[in-house]
Order: C-alpha cells, then sequence, then structure tokens
C-alpha cells in the first residue's frame, strides 16, 4: 500500500513498495484502425490497476468493433489473458467523446506482477478508427 512521504524539497510525495517511488502511472495506447491485438506495457515492478479511460477521435464505420484490456502473463497468449474491466471499449462510439470502463470488482485481477503485460485485444475491424486507451497504475 503506498503511503504519504516527505520529500527532500519538503513537498510531499507518494511512497510505494521498498520505499520505491509511488504515484499513478499512466500507460497510454494510441491506435489506429490498422492496430492490432498487442502489448502496451510490460509491468518492472508489481502494480496495481486503477483506472481505464479511452477517446474516440474518430469512430470506425466498418461495423461493431470493441477492444478489451487485458493482463497477461509471461507466456500466455493476449486473448487468454485477464479482462481488467466489465464490458468493453467500443471504437465505433461518439466521436470526441471519452469513455470510462468499469474495472473488474476483483481485486485480484488488478493486480500486477512484474512481468505481467497490459495487453489490447481487438474485436472487430476497426475500419478509420482512431483514438486513444489510458491504463492508471499505482505501484503496489
Amino acid at each position: 500500500m503506498p503511503q504519504i512521504r516527505q520529500n527532500a524539497d519538503s513537498s510531499l510525495g507518494i511512497e510505494g513498495a521498498a520505499n520505491g517511488d509511488g504515484g499513478f502511472i499512466p500507460v497510454t495506447l494510441n491506435y489506429l484502425a490498422t492496430t492490432v491485438d498487442c502489448t502496451i506495457f510490460t509491468a518492472d515492478r508489481p502494480y496495481t490497476v486503477k483506472a481505464i479511460r479511452g477517446r474516440v477521435d474518430v469512430a470506425g464505420t466498418g461495423g461493431a468493433c470493441t477492444a478489451v484490456i487485458r493482463k497477461v502473463p509471461s507466456g500466455t497468449a493476449i486473448t487468454s489473458g485477464t479482462a481488467l474491466h466489465s464490458g468493453s471499449y467500443n471504437l465505433v462510439g461518439t466521436a470526441n467523446a471519452q469513455q470510462a470502463l468499469t474495472l473488474s470488482t476483483t481485486a485480484s485481477d488488478l493486480l500486477m506482477a512484474a512481468g505481467d503485460s497490459l495487453c489490447y485485444d481487438l474485436t472487430g475491424t476497426a475500419t478509420s478508427a482512431v483514438g486513444n486507451l489510458t491504463v492508471t497504475l499505482n505501484p503496489a
């Protein structure tokens, strides 16, 4: 559990496990219609997923198209990873609108070990889709 600490300049900060830096770490994927299932980030230490948000800049036009952000251990296929949220991100959603995904209610789903990856799992055809997905992490 991160703790509040006093920094050398007398400001307040957040301390992670083993006196490491805490705070929130945004991990961002800027996607295009040509972006396929991929790894967004691989953890260098334990993290807790705190939020997942996205913004559709250009809505896809090829029919239904969604994405799921998954926690995927090393040696596991992206599609076999654990979904970090309920529902899915809609790549053909309203342009210029934010989507906040509801995080899993299973606490262990949101805990990443060193070596786990955050992955983008696409379903459908993202014809013309452009946007951004950000996962906010907190060192555990």
